[in-house]
């Protein structure tokens, strides 16, 4: 028994943020229902059609995990009244489109609360429902950017802002916990609700809420710190043997800096009274770098993480995608998660809940995979209700329809 088993969610988003959050409540046990167009087919299922590779996409396979594929055109009435009695047998509906794009098919949250009173429905557009950016598009370097979290990237102070690509993974949590939330409420309450997301303001209160709180309680504008710290030092990203490996290491307390010199043969440093402190060290990093540096580079990522740990001195190796995969900490943590229709391992989620482990049931759908047992068994309509779209219907989200 998992926690949220009995619980169907109807997920009408696309892209990333919105069916990151379907993809975690269906780890969890819910039943989500991905509503998807054919003639537009969501980008994550990529910009091919020849022998069906929207079906293989790995990103499509693993955000939509565990997730059913019901396509529906909100152009054709019977399609919307498939939709209208999917919502009524739900109990959360989720949406990260632009506002209006549901109103604009009569399906709204005055026209769905009415079909189902307890609904919970999270919207979670890119700049909110309402306001002069609202009926903006947008994705999650353009909300990067327009938070102002970008410009805490940069690996200097004065250099060039780097991408952040947590954006949207961190409003998909955002969205799933609003979810959660939601449930919680109409547990207590009987009530359903409406919940807004706006993914800029979830951006500004996740990712750089504590550097506007900083501005705000003492006018200190925070500044890129690289790979730096505010009070550890040294603290940084250190290269080794092979091309583009690293290592980070991070020292906290005076304590550490010492068995941190005793590793690199380095005694006259630990010797050297202006670097006893944080501040002196600090002062000094760039050529304290060069030192650590000088160790790092003749040995391995897991060399050099292994001899630092050894002491108690924190340091891990940076791990590319393909050594994630094999990570021995990750499988100890059993982060991995096995699928349990034989289609592969997956990433796991960062969160665990006493009630039941997060599983992967099965991979992504295939597109319209399951019309006919939700429109036929879950929803006892005919058979002459389900649509498989044909071949010369689909469409990616890179064509024009």
């Amino acid at each position: 028994m998992q926690p949220l088993e009995g619980v169907r969610v109807v997920d009408c988003s696309h892209d990333l943020a919105g069916p990151h959050a379907g993809r975690l409540l269906a780890d969890f046990g819910a039943d989500v229902i991905r509503i998807e167009y054919a003639r537009r087919m969501d980008v994550l299922r990529g910009g091919r059609k020849d022998d069906r590779f929207y079906d293989k996409h790995p990103r499509w396979l693993q955000v939509n995990r565990g997730k059913r594929s019901l396509t529906l055109d909100f152009h054709r009435p019977d399609d919307v009244a498939i939709f209208k009695g999917l919502v009524r047998v739900s109990d959360v509906v989720l949406d990260n489109s632009r506002p209006g794009v549901l109103d604009r098919h009569g399906l709204g949250w005055e026209v769905l609360r009415a079909l189902k009173p307890d609904l919970v429905m999270v919207v979670a557009p890119a700049y909110g429902c309402t306001g002069p950016e609202a009926h903006y598009g947008g994705y999650g370097a353009s909300i990067e950017a327009l938070s102002g979290v970008e410009t805490l990237t940069a690996y200097e102070r004065g250099g060039r802002p780097r991408r952040v690509r947590e954006v949207d993974i961190t409003n998909g949590f955002v969205a799933a916990c609003a979810v959660m939330t939601g449930l919680v409420w109409r547990q207590e309450s009987g009530c359903g609700q409406l919940i807004e997301e706006s993914q800029l303001e979830a951006t500004i209160a996740t990712l750089g809420g504590e550097h506007f709180l900083e501005l705000v309680m003492s006018g200190t504008t925070t500044l890129p710190v690289g790979n730096r710290h505010p009070r550890f030092a040294p603290h940084g990203c250190y290269p080794c043997v092979g091309d583009d490996r690293w290592v980070t290491i991070a020292v906290r307390t005076d304590a550490e800096w010492t068995r941190l010199c005793g590793v690199i043969g380095r005694g006259d440093l630990a010797a050297d009274p202006g670097l006893a402190s944080p501040a002196g060290r600090a002062a000094r990093h760039a050529a304290l770098d060069a030192s650590i540096a000088e160790w790092t580079r003749s040995r391995t990522p897991d060399e050099a993480m292994m001899a630092l740990q050894a002491v108690g001195v924190p340091a891990g190796a940076v791990r590319d995608q393909a050594a994630l995969a094999t990570d021995p900490h990750l499988a100890a943590r059993r982060w991995i998660l096995e699928a349990e229709d034989g289609s592969g391992r997956y990433p796991g989620d960062p969160v665990r809940l006493s009630d039941g482990p997060a599983r992967v049931h099965r991979r992504g759908p295939r597109l319209a995979e399951h019309q006919r047992e939700i429109v036929c068994d879950l929803l006892a309509r005919p058979e002459g209700d389900v649509r498989i779209p044909a071949e010369e219907e689909i469409a990616t989200a890179y064509e024009m329809e």
